[in-house]
């Protein structure tokens, strides 16, 4: 039986300017047609995977997919800004929590998001709702970084905007390495010197769990950038000390597995709470990544959010660097 990946609903946007894949599971022939390319392969069993052109800014249209015979069309696609936002809960933290009055929100049709399942209850969104097209009555579930981010791009002519959330709170980055890097020597860290948070959330915190169960889900499907924004999980001393190594670690894992070794990624600086010597060391790392990993910028938080706030509720300035930093990536 061939199985598409949930991820391919009506109200799709892919990413302009890169392949579009079409993938899933099982076995039998799959047919893809899309924009006047046809390509046909037959599935073995376990993953596949259909590549198509890059295609230019543009929509609507259909896509039109044969699986071992079963027909489908996805409608409403277009082609625009996909941003997967990673991270734990500051990116997952939604609109409803968000200091904008429900009053300001705004309906948008080309400003689309979809939520990958996370192993913590209370989901606003979940992958049974798809593509969800921005609408003001329901825009209090959207990740609020995600929602003004994307209204920011909207604003600087981007056509169609996709926000792919990738967010379980109280995550630790560990759990979003795949295993093979978490085989550093300097990453074996005595439990003691761990933050709490590997152990209070221990049903998520395993190491490479989340990037098994969330991140993998939606690879490789062609993004435009990746917003990271996490560390307030990690703010051991130990952790502090290599957090800058995880990052850059973790970045390169999910360039390979997502088929782009140069995808942007624009972190955002975790913002001015606990303050201890780990919530330093990790806000000094975010700093540095641009140094050490390329194609990565950093967002500073600390000024234009809440003091003493672990979860800031005023984030649309911040939106508006991340938007910058994805612009000048896409200029």
């Amino acid at each position: 039986m061939i199985r598409l990946n949930p991820i391919f609903r009506d109200h799709v946007v892919f990413q302009a300017g890169k392949p579009v894949r079409v993938f899933g599971t099982g076995s039998g022939e799959v047919r893809v047609s899309f924009l006047g390319e046809e390509k046909t392969i037959y599935a073995d069993g376990k993953e596949w995977l259909v590549e198509l052109k890059p295609q230019s800014y543009g929509g609507p249209f259909s896509m039109e997919l044969s699986l071992d015979g079963h027909e489908i069309t996805l409608n409403d696609i277009m082609i625009g800004e996909v941003l997967l936002c990673a991270g734990q809960s500051n990116m997952q933290f939604t609109m409803a929590e968000e200091a904008t009055p429900s009053s300001s929100y705004e309906s948008d049709l080309f400003l689309r998001t979809y939520t990958v399942d996370r192993p913590e209850a209370n989901k606003p969104l979940t992958p049974e709702d798809g593509w969800v097209c921005c609408d003001a009555e329901s825009v209090g579930k959207w990740s609020a970084l995600g929602y003004l981010t994307g209204r920011k791009l909207r604003e600087k002519g981007v056509p169609a905007v996709g926000i792919v959330l990738c967010a379980q709170g109280a995550s630790v980055i560990q759990s979003w390495m795949d295993t093979d890097s978490l085989k550093a020597p300097e990453f074996q860290i005595a439990q003691e010197k761990l933050c709490e948070d590997h152990m209070v959330y221990s049903q998520w915190n395993a190491p490479s769990f989340l990037y098994e169960t969330m991140f993998k889900t939606v690879t490789p499907f062609s993004f435009g950038n990746a917003v990271w924004y996490q560390g307030e999980s990690n703010d051991s001393p130990a952790e502090g000390a290599v957090y800058v190594s995880l990052l850059g670690a973790m970045i390169q894992s999910w360039r390979r597995e997502d088929r782009d070794e140069a995808l942007p990624f624009v972190i955002v600086q975790i913002a001015d709470s606990r303050r201890n010597e780990g919530w330093f060391a990790v806000q000094k790392a975010q700093e540095e990544a641009p140094a050490v990993i390329p194609h990565v910028r950093t967002v500073k938080s600390a000024d234009v959010c809440e003091k003493e706030m672990i979860h800031p509720v005023t984030k649309g300035p911040l939106a508006s660097r991340i938007a910058d930093a994805v612009w000048l990536y896409q200029k």
